[in-house]
């Protein structure tokens, strides 16, 4: 009797695992789809955003430029590696340019 609730237990449960398995094919597509759509719109604006940003950059006098070089230049240093500013700058900090 045992070995019976045993048996048809595993076979339940073979049973189960097999349709789950039938089921998240079928949405992998869907999902696969879904990452490769949000994928190339994020390309998308991500190109768009530096096209937008090399155009402004034209439209600036030379000085201008060489000084949103280096400002960029000081940003880039300190987010690349993601360490906390000293305390000073953390209570002060430095404004942002808006729209770069």
């Amino acid at each position: 009797m045992i070995r019976a609730k045993y048996w048809i237990i595993v076979i339940a449960s073979f049973f189960i695992i097999d349709s789950a398995a039938q089921e998240k094919g079928s949405s992998s597509k869907a999902q696969k789809k879904a990452e490769k759509t949000k994928e190339m719109q994020s390309r998308k604006a991500n190109k768009a955003r530096e096209e937008g940003i090399k155009r402004h950059r034209k439209l600036q006098s030379k000085e201008v430029r060489k000084k949103m070089k280096r400002n960029e230049r000081r940003y880039q240093h300190v987010d690349s590696y993601d360490r906390k500013p000293n305390l000073y700058r953390r209570i002060f900090p430095r404004k942002r340019p808006e729209g770069l």
